[in-house]
């Protein structure tokens, strides 16, 4: 089991419910260690203080399974009385936060050594089911590992970098069977940055957000997942936001998905948030419904951010649809 559960099993539940009354993740600055990362800070109760590497060597990266959620670890680690931490927490869709700065000691190996020459990385999930591990995950983690790996010189391979299970004396099974080592590695090992995919949908937690003025839907049965969001056009600035971890500035391909109705938008604005600036494309959401739709290749910077809107301010008529967008490196 994960550090959330070291104390006892209902304590780690608890900890999940805590998440609900504490600082959101989603209020963050970012991170001076590992730039694509938010900066949300454990409490200080949660971890030691320390000037790494002038105190301690950093000779290993530690995986974890969080048997939680993303928001819900993050929040753990604020809360005083937690007794743990890790350095930084990746999610399913690959936002990466930093909890713990790399120069103090994080509490998350339960072995004192290991702790001061390691940096712990929790994965939101849990370790008896697979539908938490995903490319995203793995890659926005192998992005992590590998720049830690070069930034204190850690060799990357499996005696630096390992589970939680094996740190000497563990008690817990985390990352668990279902962590594909193989495919984790052969992403920190790439010569070259490995392929990137995000898709956020308006059900992503801590990723869409719109205005009450955005109704929500689920009439038309090529929409993504559950249900999708629309407004009526207006020129007003009331756009619905997709917020990404991008993990390198570089090009990227923008797609979104949505259902395609008579009645909706002949000319929906998306709006790309890219490193020249924001730039604009209109379709028709009253055509190529239920299919990935390209709006494009782009420059984003890296960064946890807001990266590409749904604007209600067009000319057309008809609702208009926020649903999901794909971000791809190309």
């Amino acid at each position: 089991m994960s550090l959330l559960r070291r104390a006892a099993t209902a304590v780690g539940t608890l900890a999940v419910g805590l998440g609900t009354i504490l600082v959101s993740p989603g209020v963050a600055h970012a991170s001076t260690d590992y730039p694509p990362a938010a900066w949300v800070p454990a409490s200080t109760s949660n971890y030691t203080a320390s000037s790494r590497e002038s105190s301690y060597p950093i000779n290993y990266i530690v995986i974890h399974t969080a048997q939680g959620s993303y928001s819900g670890t993050i929040n753990w680690f604020q809360n005083p009385s937690a007794g743990v931490s890790a350095h930084y927490v990746v999610s399913k869709g690959g936002a990466v936060t930093q909890t713990v700065r790399d120069k103090d000691i994080a509490w998350h190996a339960g072995n004192w050594t290991y702790n001061t020459q390691s940096i712990g990385i929790e994965h939101e999930g849990y370790i008896d089911d697979p539908n938490w591990t995903s490319a995203a995950m793995y890659q926005a983690s192998a992005n992590l590992v590998r720049y830690l790996c070069d930034k204190y010189g850690i060799p990357k391979d499996r005696s630096h970098i390992i589970g939680h299970n094996e740190v000497p004396g563990a008690t817990h099974t985390d990352p668990g069977s279902y962590w594909n080592w193989t495919t984790f590695m052969s992403y920190v090992n790439g010569s070259t940055p490995p392929s990137w995919q995000q898709v956020v949908d308006n059900t992503t937690a801590d990723r869409f957000t719109a205005s009450a003025n955005w109704g929500t839907s689920s009439y038309s049965a090529q929409r993504y997942g559950a249900d999708y969001r629309f407004a009526n056009p207006q020129a007003i600035s009331d756009a619905a936001w997709y917020k990404f971890n991008i993990p390198a500035t570089a090009t990227y391909k923008v797609e979104t998905w949505y259902p395609a109705l008579s009645g909706y938008n002949n000319s929906t604005p998306f709006v790309m948030v890219t490193a020249s600036g924001n730039q604009s494309v209109n379709i028709s959401q009253q055509a190529n419904g239920g299919t990935w739709v390209n709006l494009g290749t782009y420059t984003f910077n890296a960064g946890d951010y807001n990266a590409v809107a749904v604007s209600r301010w067009t000319s057309g008529t008809g609702y208009v649809i926020a649903d999901a967008v794909r971000l791809t490196r190309v």
